[in-house]
């Protein structure tokens, strides 16, 4: 997407009713956030964390499986502070595409282990390829990355925390919340759920899960769940 369209739609973001002065405010912080994203890329791509470049139509047109598009730096890192984490918890990254948030949370928390599943072959050979190739500090040295459809995988019984990037909607989201429903009545446990444009909360809320925090300001819309 180039400037132009990317300016366009962020000003499409912005609310009306707040006036001109108010949205050019905001256009601002977009303006300083982008910036912000190019900085942390090279950073992380210096420590061999290459995860740019997006691909909206990777599992074809009109499923509920979206392309890749990794998870932005700035709500990443907002969500995941946004709750304490512990050297107890089990992270579990669904659609972990190129290895971003895997890798990411794993340098920077000390997760007892961490879990990305990802069903496109090409996606997860880039994302192991990451794992090895990476030079930085890891907190959390248990990482495991798994090829394997989101709705056949048996969610682990200690995984205590769980990241959506929204790597799938519909049917598909509803049978992946079946199989963490599972885990939890075979292991009942706290189970928080940390969501990145949460198009799917009616179900989550259906499933028994509340919000717990949550930022509502668009494009980088956040929840986070808990559930037992």
């Amino acid at each position: 997407m180039n400037l132009g369209r990317q300016l366009a739609r962020a000003w499409s973001y912005t609310q009306p009713g707040g006036g001109k002065f108010r949205r050019i405010m905001v256009m601002g912080a977009w303006g300083a956030m982008k910036v912000e994203e190019r900085l942390t890329d090279f950073y992380y791509e210096r420590r061999g964390l290459h995860t740019l470049g997006r691909d909206w139509d990777l599992h074809g047109a009109g499923t509920a499986l979206n392309g890749y598009v990794p998870t932005p730096w700035h709500p990443l890192r907002e969500i995941f502070r946004s709750w304490p984490m512990t050297s107890d918890d089990v992270l579990l990254d669904y659609g972990c595409g190129k290895g971003r948030t895997t890798t990411w949370a794993a340098a920077n928390f000390r997760f007892r282990r961490v879990i990305g599943i990802e069903l496109d072959q090409q996606l997860h050979k880039v994302a192991q390829e990451n794992l090895a190739r990476w030079n930085g500090l890891l907190l959390c040295s248990d990482v495991e990355l798994i090829c394997e459809d989101a709705t056949h995988f048996d969610v682990p019984d200690d995984v205590t925390v769980i990241f959506f990037g929204n790597p799938f909607t519909g049917d598909v989201f509803e049978k992946v919340a079946d199989k963490i429903q599972a885990s939890l009545i075979r292991n009942p446990r706290q189970l928080v759920i940390l969501y990145y444009h949460p198009l799917m909360h009616d179900s989550l809320v259906k499933a028994g899960f509340t919000v717990e925090r949550e930022q509502l300001n668009r494009p980088y819309e956040w929840k986070i769940y808990r559930g037992r």
